[in-house]
């Protein structure tokens, strides 16, 4: 049995897509309610159902592709219990459960500390937000006189 979309339906995905296009070159919420003729919390609510739409989908997309993940795991253990008692088949066997346990979620967190090609801690980031828009000036100014440009990204 298939559902035909109504009319209203479809308008509302024609909008939504407008809101969106508009959104994603920028337009305000307040532009995009001007250039559609609707008010600009209208156009915030389409966007964000725009937004929800392609977020679910994601998820959707997300979980049949771990659902198939979890299959071929299931093929590749069940191909390899029979020979359990072989070193080789067992490694193969904790490989899959290993990696079903990530895909699942099922292992604890694991603390990663961020560090340098060499292995070196991080130092930490300077705290900007302490300095006034003027030292940040000052700053930015001498960054680009070092030549450092590139490495400073607006301060």
């Amino acid at each position: 049995m298939t559902q035909r979309a109504s009319k209203r339906s479809i308008v509302n995905r024609a909008q939504i897509q407008k809101a969106i296009d508009l959104r994603s070159t920028g337009a305000s919420y307040d532009g995009i309610g001007r250039g559609m003729g609707i008010s600009k919390t209208r156009a915030y609510q389409l966007v964000l159902a725009g937004i929800v739409d392609l977020d679910e989908g994601l998820k959707d997309s997300a979980d049949r592709l771990r659902t198939l993940e979890l299959l071929r795991l299931d093929a590749i253990q069940c191909a390899h219990w029979p020979n359990a008692h072989i070193p080789r088949h067992v490694d193969v066997i904790l490989k899959v459960m290993e990696r079903r346990a990530k895909l699942l979620g099922l292992d604890a967190p694991t603390k990663v500390a961020q560090t340098t090609p060499d292995g070196e801690a991080l130092t930490p980031a300077l705290d900007l937000s302490r300095l006034t828009d003027a030292e940040l000036a000052e700053l930015n100014r001498l960054y680009e006189k070092a030549g450092a440009r590139d490495q400073v990204q607006s301060l």
